[in-house]
């Protein structure tokens, strides 16, 4: 009797602690999922075509904002600045903007996703700014082409509404 006494509080301990060790490899295995788009596909319409020793420039757009850049590939190498500006929709809407991210989605040539590049910005809580990145990013073996990707959080002038936006142009 006193052992099974003794017993059960190292059974309640184990219990939970196998509870709390498979909360914390589920959290892990979603994590992987939630910030990895490798294998995904990016849509031809998307695509930015990454020359070795090339020039490109452009601009990459949403309803959200846009993305004036210009991209240089040497070798494993790609050299990447622009200026990000968000649209009237966000610039009129939302008083301000708490969280943005950018990323360059790096994909080999029939578009499945290699890597997924965070590009720093230096942010603005307000949306009339435009903000300018530079980034000098290895690409990964079988690079032939980018695509922009990007979410954020924008909240209403009187800071009540709260709204999540992304433009992350994938299929899975």
């Amino acid at each position: 009797m006193g052992n099974a006494m003794t017993a059960a509080p190292r059974l309640r301990r184990g219990g939970l602690l196998l509870v709390a060790s498979g909360i914390a490899m589920v959290w892990a295995g979603c994590q992987g999922v939630l910030l990895t788009y490798k294998g995904a596909t990016v849509p031809d319409a998307y695509r930015i075509a990454l020359v070795d020793g090339g020039q490109r420039s452009g601009r990459y757009e949403s309803p959200d904002l846009t993305v004036d850049y210009s991209a240089v590939r040497n070798g494993n190498e790609l050299r990447l600045s622009g200026v990000v500006e968000y649209t009237a929709k966000i610039r009129h809407g939302f008083g301000t903007i708490p969280y943005f991210k950018m990323s360059a989605l790096l994909t080999d040539r029939d578009g499945t996703v290699l890597e997924d590049r965070a590009i720093r910005t230096p942010g603005s809580d307000d949306p009339q700014n435009r903000m300018r990145f530079g980034e000098k990013i290895h690409l990964p073996q079988g690079t032939t082409n980018m695509a922009f990707s990007y979410s954020f959080e924008a909240r209403g002038f009187d800071g009540s509404e709260t709204s999540s936006l992304w433009g992350i142009p994938i299929v899975r």
